[in-house]
């Protein structure tokens, strides 16, 4: 109710206020609904995640009862270095002969892309259980591949920053998903289920996040 002595006009400038600010709220969901129309289900969810992910927005919103720790060792010798996790595993890297090591070990982009078929493979398994219905999966077979320039790691001078990045520029392959025998699959089902995965998967995020673009394929692999 308008008070006594509330000056005249102040209740119109309320009401007209409250209305500009109800239009301001609703404009950002409009746009959105509008800016998702036409794209596909790979496309509207986790490229405008990854892209939010990108700017560092996450770090506002960390909070630390969910953090999930990481904690390793390593001893380099060489080109080669052997690493242990906490959990009790050992790892170890090494680089071609061409490059100057012995061809020992994996190479770190490999155990790069190795992690990410792990990460996935785990994300996925996760994902297909907390959907409705729930989608089991019996396996997965990857078939990936991802270059770099090389310029970005060896160019010279040493003390200039090259021009390129030294990342993964591009990630491609496929992903080929088998489920649990008598279990049908829609491919909208699949499509959600990639979507997913690849938003929630750390190692894809981190990739994307760099500027690496990610071309995984996902596809129903047949009994």
């Amino acid at each position: 109710l308008m008070k006594k002595n509330m000056r005249p006009g102040t209740l119109m400038m309320i009401i007209a206020v409250t209305k500009s600010a109800g239009l301001s709220r609703c404009v950002p969901s409009c746009r959105l609904q509008s800016s998702l129309r036409g794209l596909t289900p790979r496309t509207s969810l986790a490229s405008k995640l990854f892209s939010s992910l990108g700017s560092g927005g996450d770090d506002r919103r960390d909070d630390s009862i969910h953090r999930k720790h990481y904690k390793i060792a390593g001893t380099g010798k060489r080109s080669a270095v052997t690493i242990t996790t906490d959990t009790g595993h050992v790892l170890q890297t090494d680089v071609p002969k061409k490059m100057g090591g012995l061809d020992s070990a994996p190479q770190p982009v490999e155990h790069l892309l190795a992690a990410l078929l792990g990460c996935t493979q785990a994300t996925a398994i996760f994902v297909g259980r907390m959907m409705s219905p729930r989608m089991l999966i019996d396996k997965i077979d990857f078939d990936v591949e991802a270059h770099r320039d090389n310029r970005g790691a060896v160019e010279l001078p040493i003390d200039k920053i090259p021009e390129v990045p030294a990342r993964l520029q591009r990630v491609s392959g496929t992903v080929e998903v088998y489920f649990k025998k008598g279990h049908e699959v829609s491919q909208e089902q699949l499509n959600l289920l990639a979507e997913q995965t690849e938003a929630r998967c750390p190692v894809a995020n981190m990739m994307h996040s760099s500027g690496c673009h990610m071309d995984l394929k996902w596809k129903i692999g047949s009994q």
